[in-house]
């Protein structure tokens, strides 16, 4: 299994979706989740698009000027292809109102895939043990549960705060750790006056959900990122469900023009996975 940034860009690199037009019960990773049945979702392990990538790849890696890194890059995204569906996968939740249509995006990932993923030989860490063990069991008990809450609630802003992110000297570029000595390199390349931000406001608490087949637990906040002048308003909420099978966080994303559409709708959506 490669690190968990290649099999968040292979969910980029495809780009269309298979439709579930007006399904009310859709399938996930963690099990099956209810949307109403104005709300289309649609999958990327479904779509067309990834055997196409594939095939793509194999291709380039076979031509005699492909360069040796240029195919071992080639080669991670097509292994983190063949796990899209089971160790991640990407939703697209597509609405209407009278206003227009309305999107958002929802990552889910397979939590015991990313401990392996992130850690050489997770289970002689002594760091990682007690939380494969938790991810295994697929519950937490309620001394763990409440220090995983006030731990995490006591970590969120509480008011608008302003994170200035490190440019790795590369002027105008966006660094997120991926892991041990790894990182990507997202945003804009150039020049730029102004360092890349990201604030967030109006934090959610994170909090239990009632009357859930899972235990499941969400957080979500309003969020702005600042690249070199260009900005980007969005809303995210997180749901981790501790499904025993397949412990899954959930990641979705939206505008936050779109915010107040869509913030029920995750809400009933987390809520109803079984």
């Amino acid at each position: 299994m490669k690190p968990l940034k290649t099999l968040v860009l292979a969910a980029c690199l495809v780009g269309a979706v298979t439709s579930f037009a007006g399904a009310k019960d859709v399938k996930t990773l963690a099990g099956t989740m209810s949307v109403p049945n104005a709300v289309t979702v649609a999958t990327a392990s479904n779509t067309d698009s990834v055997d196409i990538i594939k095939d793509l790849l194999i291709k380039d890696n076979a031509k005699p000027s492909t360069k040796k890194s240029t195919r071992q890059s080639n080669d991670e995204v097509l292994s983190a292809l063949n796990y899209m569906g089971v160790s991640y996968d990407v939703y697209q939740l597509q609405g209407e109102d009278k206003t227009g249509q309305k999107d958002a995006l929802l990552v889910a990932v397979d939590l015991k895939t990313a401990a392996n993923t992130l850690f050489d030989n997770p289970k002689a860490n002594a760091s990682v043990l007690p939380v494969l063990a938790i991810l295994n069991n697929g519950e937490l008990d309620p001394m763990t549960e409440q220090l995983m809450l006030t731990t995490v609630n006591n970590l969120l802003p509480r008011e608008t705060k302003t994170y200035t992110l490190p440019d790795k000297n590369i002027p105008g570029s966006v660094y997120v750790s991926a892991g041990k000595n790894h990182s990507a390199a997202i945003g804009i390349v150039g020049e730029s006056k102004n360092p890349t931000t990201v604030t967030v406001e109006n934090t959610e608490q994170m909090e239990k959900m009632n009357n859930t087949k899972y235990q499941t637990y969400t957080v979500g906040s309003r969020v702005l990122v600042d690249a070199g002048g260009i900005k980007f308003p969005y809303y995210a909420k997180a749901a981790l469900v501790m499904n025993p099978q397949k412990p899954t966080l959930f990641l979705a994303l939206t505008s936050d023009v779109q915010r107040q559409y869509f913030m029920p709708i995750f809400a009933d959506a987390f809520k109803s996975i079984k």
